[in-house]
């Protein structure tokens, strides 16, 4: 702070660093472009097919490549205008040009009675498209490119599983998703976070990113774990390459800023660690925990398995450095099973690791309370969330009077709302400077 309380230029340039501001336009400019642009896409093509058995040919190849033609025009006027083109007007180009791709890879596939399937332009489209979102900046397209390619993977491992035996003989080819997913993930990275490292997508457009991750990295999961049905149950060991998939995520690197920000600002923690608790607690009860034990097994085979493993290591130590031990504590669920699984033998109760997960969880969930209370970045509400849970789950599956059981529930959810009150009151305290009682 220099003389008279004026921000230094080193001090405003910290700030500016740590603080970046969210791409300009808001979600009103994007929704605006978005929806005009979509209208009047959807028009053009309800009216060419009022009208598309009359046309010959030749005039439908002109229909079809037509409005690609006029829209390529029109992105580059936008494009010509450099700066001074305002945000809406880029989405509009962006997602009118994404339509017209779309319609005319689907019409020429008509005209020529091309072969193949509805994931074929699923996939096609998306990989055309996505330069539109690179050049343009449009998180419209981004956005749809996104819910894309997590269909696409979803389909192909749905797919896989009706269909593992003809697979396996070789009657059906489905793209194998492993590496194709990763790839086609990676295609948001020259818009987020661009070539100079610094963009970042807007609140909407992270959810979307972070949901697609993980639904992606789910159904590779899934197709990864599918075997013809004479060798070993399909998705034995789902389980814990779902885990690790969520620890990934939920451990992905972030700079500064981005682990200064508020948790609700943080997606892939949310969705990452929401998945890898419910899955934990699933984890609690005998029969689950058996079989996530027995899948380590079946996993380890897997390549895929030990390159989530390394990921998951590698993101845990750049973690640790980076002091995010909140988060570590909860990615340290998707390694029960693998460090549980001497306690379980195939024919063996799987009593064993779900006491393991019960206690594993309820070491996470004190760890996440102390780490607020230490001054570190914590969840003490989500952490005393989960302790009710545990508790609850423990009381109904017990074998007491339901008297017992409802008493059990009140005492648990008011000492719940207690805590919660006692949290925000000592939050309050530090914001205003003052020292917590």
């Amino acid at each position: 702070m220099g003389a008279g309380g004026n921000v230094t230029a080193d001090g405003a340039r910290t700030l500016r660093e740590r603080y970046a501001a969210e791409p300009q336009g808001g979600l009103a400019q994007l929704v605006v472009g978005a929806v005009g642009a979509l209208l009047i896409g959807t028009g053009l093509i309800a009216v060419l097919a009022y009208n598309w058995d009359d046309f010959p040919r030749w005039v439908r190849i002109g229909l079809a490549l037509g409005p690609l033609a006029v829209t390529q025009a029109v992105s580059w006027w936008v494009l010509g205008r450099g700066e001074t083109a305002k945000p809406w007007q880029r989405e509009a180009a962006a997602v009118v040009q994404t339509l017209a791709v779309g319609a005319a890879i689907t019409l020429v596939s008509q005209i020529y009675n091309l072969p193949g399937k509805w994931t074929d332009l699923v996939f096609w489209w998306c990989v055309v498209s996505v330069p539109l979102a690179w050049v343009l900046r449009s998180e419209a397209v981004a956005i749809a490119y996104l819910i894309g390619i997590a269909v696409w993977t979803i389909a192909q491992a749905s797919e896989r599983t009706s269909y593992s035996d003809a697979i396996a003989s070789g009657a059906i080819g489905i793209a194998d998703v492993r590496p194709w997913f990763p790839l086609l993930l990676a295609g948001v990275l020259p818009l987020w976070p661009g070539l100079d490292l610094r963009e970042r997508p807007a609140p909407g457009s992270r959810l979307v990113l972070a949901a697609s991750a993980l639904l992606g990295l789910l159904a590779v999961a899934a197709y990864a774990t599918v075997r013809p049905a004479h060798m070993f149950p399909s998705f034995t060991g789902f389980p814990w390459l779902a885990m690790l998939s969520a620890a990934a995520l939920l451990l992905f690197p972030l700079d500064r800023g981005g682990i200064a920000e508020p948790l609700a600002r943080k997606p892939q923690v949310l969705l990452g660690g929401g998945a890898l608790v419910v899955m934990a607690l699933i984890g609690t009860f005998e029969g689950p925990a058996r079989d996530f034990v027995m899948g380590v097994g079946v996993t380890a085979s897997l390549g895929w398995c030990w390159l989530l493993l390394a990921v998951v290591v590698a993101f845990a130590i750049l973690a640790f450095r980076q002091g995010r031990f909140a988060v570590l504590a909860v990615a340290g669920l998707a390694l029960v099973p693998l460090l549980a699984a001497p306690l379980s033998a195939d024919d063996a109760s799987g009593w064993p690791v779900a006491i393991t997960y019960s206690l594993v969880l309820l070491a996470t969930a004190i760890a996440l309370i102390a780490l607020e209370f230490l001054g570190r970045q914590g969840a003490a509400r989500i952490g005393a969330a989960l302790i009710a849970l545990l508790v609850i789950l423990r009381m109904a599956d017990a074998d007491v009077s339901l008297l017992v059981k409802g008493l059990a529930f009140i005492v648990i959810g008011s000492g719940f709302l207690a805590f919660n009150a006692f949290v925000t009151r000592r939050r309050r305290v530090v914001a205003s400077g003052g020292s917590p009682a």
